[in-house]
C-alpha cells in the first residue's frame, strides 16, 4: 500500500507559500484613491443688480362724457357714429319735438306759424364717440343719453399691486408698460384707487403713459416696477447656490485647489433669470467656486475639474 501522506503535505506547503507571495504582492500596491466628483469651476463677478415686480394691468379711460337729449321727441338726424372724433360745440344730433311731429309737415311749413320743431344737440366737450344709444327715428325723452364720449388723453393703465408691495410701488415714479405685441412704453405711477380686491388682495393703482399713446380700452398689459437696486453686487449663476432641505441655510462650494472644495456660507440676495446675488460670503471675484456639479457635495469634497459637464 502506497503512502499518500507526504504528497498531501507537500501540496499544503506549496499553497501556503503561494498565498504568502500573493499577500506580499498586494501589500506592495498603492492604496486606491477616493472617487472624485467632476465639477465645473467659475468666478463670482461684480455687477449691478435690479429687482423688479411684474404685475397684470388693463387700459382704461378715466374721463368720459355723455351727450343728452335736450327735449322730448324723435331723432331726426345722427351726425356721429362709433369712433368719430367730436369737437366742443359740434352739432351731433338733431331732434324733432313731439309737438312738431304731431302737427305734421304741412302745418309747420305754414309761414304764419313760426315753429320749426327742430332742436340741435351740441356737444359741450370734445372726444371720441365710444357708444351711440339712439338711431334716427328713435323716440327719446328729455335727459336721455344719446351717445358717450371718451377723452383720448385720459387713457390710464390700471394695475393691480399686491398689498405687501404698495409702499415700494408708491415710492417709484416711473414704470415700464409692456404691450401684447412686445412694445414697451413708459408710465408714471399716479392715483391710488380706494378699493381692494377681496380674492387676490391686490390694490389698484392708475399709471399714465408718457408721452400719451392712443390704445383701445380693456387691453391686457403688464407693468414692471423696479423695487431694489444694487450698483455693485457679488453675483454667481443660480446653479452655484446650494441649500438645505428647509431652505434656511445657503452656501457655495469654494475651491481651495484643483482637487478640494469646501462650503462657503452665503445669504441669498436679489436674483434674475441668469444671476443671483451672494451676500456675506467673504468671496471676491478672484476666488473660484463650483458653478456646475456642486449638488450633494459634502463640506470637504474631493473634486476633479472639467471644462463642461
Amino acid at each position: 500500500m502506497r503512502n499518500t501522506a507526504f504528497p498531501i503535505f507537500l501540496i499544503f506547503l506549496l499553497s501556503l507559500l503561494t498565498g504568502a507571495c500573493r499577500h506580499e504582492q498586494d501589500a506592495g500596491d498603492p492604496p486606491a484613491s477616493p472617487a472624485r466628483t467632476q465639477v465645473v469651476a467659475g468666478h463670482p463677478s461684480i455687477q449691478p443688480m435690479r429687482e423688479f415686480l411684474t404685475m397684470n394691468a388693463v387700459t382704461t379711460y378715466t374721463n368720459r362724457g355723455n351727450i343728452r337729449a335736450t327735449t322730448t321727441g324723435y331723432v331726426q338726424k345722427s351726425a356721429v357714429k362709433l369712433g368719430d372724433q367730436v369737437k366742443s360745440g359740434q352739432v351731433v344730433f338733431t331732434l324733432k319735438t313731439r309737438e312738431a311731429e304731431a302737427l305734421g309737415e304741412e302745418i309747420l311749413r305754414d309761414p304764419n306759424i313760426n315753429i320749426t320743431g327742430i332742436v340741435s344737440v351740441v356737444s359741450k366737450n370734445g372726444g371720441v364717440v365710444t357708444q351711440v344709444f339712439f338711431q334716427e327715428g328713435d323716440y327719446v325723452t328729455e335727459g336721455d343719453i344719446l351717445a358717450e364720449l371718451t377723452k383720448p388723453s385720459s387713457l390710464a393703465v390700471k394695475l393691480y399691486v399686491p398689498y405687501e408691495y404698495s409702499r415700494q410701488v408708491q415710492a417709484q415714479k416711473w414704470v415700464n408698460v409692456r404691450l401684447p405685441d412686445g412694445e414697451t412704453l413708459r408710465g408714471a405711477i399716479g392715483q391710488l384707487l380706494p378699493s381692494e380686491d377681496m380674492v387676490s388682495q391686490t390694490t389698484p393703482y392708475l399709471a399714465t403713459l408718457s408721452p400719451y399713446r392712443f390704445l383701445p380700452e380693456n387691453l391686457n398689459v403688464t407693468v414692471t416696477v423696479p423695487l431694489h437696486f444694487v450698483d455693485k453686487a457679488l453675483v454667481a449663476p443660480p446653479a452655484a447656490l446650494q441649500c438645505n432641505e428647509e431652505q434656511t441655510e445657503f452656501w457655495v462650494m469654494k475651491l481651495i485647489n484643483d482637487t478640494l472644495a469646501i462650503r462657503q456660507p452665503a445669504t441669498l440676495g436679489m436674483r434674475n433669470d441668469s444671476l443671483i446675488e451672494l451676500k456675506n460670503t467673504g468671496l471676491t471675484p478672484s476666488d473660484r467656486i463650483i458653478v456646475q456639479g456642486a449638488y450633494g457635495l459634502p463640506d470637504t469634497a474631493a473634486v476633479t475639474l472639467v471644462e463642461q459637464l
